[in-house]
């Protein structure tokens, strides 16, 4: 699923840098809902005891980040430029 899919599903029309429309997303957020819709939005799927989500600021970058029970976080943050992006937590950090 790609992040337009979602969009579409939601009838959300954004205008955001093209590269984020084809972002690979989990399938999850088939059935995501709309958390909030301003100047930043938020979409959130659940997962078992996960919960994902979405977050769209189109001055600060968008992030795709998975909340764990334990309060640990691993995600990753695109920026406006297409090969600009940061790491949100590590698969390390789940491992304890």
């Amino acid at each position: 699923m790609h992040l337009k899919d979602l969009l579409d599903s939601l009838d959300l029309r954004l205008k955001l840098p093209q590269h984020w429309y084809s972002t690979d997303i989990s399938d999850d957020f088939e059935e995501g809902k709309l958390v909030e819709n301003g100047d930043v939005v938020v979409i959130e799927a659940e997962n078992g005891e996960k919960l994902r989500r979405i977050t769209i600021d189109v001055n600060d970058g968008m992030s795709i980040i998975t909340h764990y029970p334990d309060g640990k976080e691993i995600g990753v943050k695109y920026m406006d430029n297409k090969d600009d992006f940061e790491y949100i937590g590590k698969i390390s950090d789940l491992k304890d």
